[in-house]
């Protein structure tokens, strides 16, 4: 691992009352600092966080990784950050018994966190969220 001089935390919050698996982690560009590991099951009411960086502030990073519910569907959570653009990051949630949130904080910073949390639905609805430095 290199040091990052920039970086973007995936906070994955699970506050639903299910198991979600990572079924994978994929980098469009910089590193992981450690690498989600498919099959990890993240537990009801827990939380697990991935770092993706880059050495130097020119690079871009970016990437998704890919859940699925223990009762079906998929929740994808994606971010990109090029050099001279604002961090963005968006979810897609297909699980239907499932919401998915999805926020950017600390975006002034080299190191912003996109904060991705999972709660149980009220309704059976599909939630697509998506933020952006700058739209605050």
């Amino acid at each position: 691992m290199s040091t990052f001089v920039r970086s973007l935390t995936i906070e994955i919050f699970n506050a639903s009352g299910a198991d979600i698996t990572i079924n994978y982690g994929l980098l469009t560009g910089g590193e992981w600092a450690s690498a989600p590991v498919p099959g990890t099951v993240i537990e009801a009411t827990t939380q697990q966080s991935y770092v993706n960086g880059v050495p130097n502030t020119l690079t871009a990073l970016g990437g998704q990784i890919l859940l699925t519910p223990a009762a079906g569907g998929s929740i994808t959570t994606v971010w990109s950050w090029s050099s001279g653009s604002p961090v963005s990051g968006s979810v897609n949630n297909t699980a239907t018994d499932l919401a998915v949130s999805c926020q950017i904080i600390n975006v002034q910073t080299n190191n912003p966190t996109q904060q991705v949390i999972i709660t149980n639905a009220s309704t059976s609805a599909k939630f697509v969220a998506s933020v952006k430095h700058g739209d605050y």
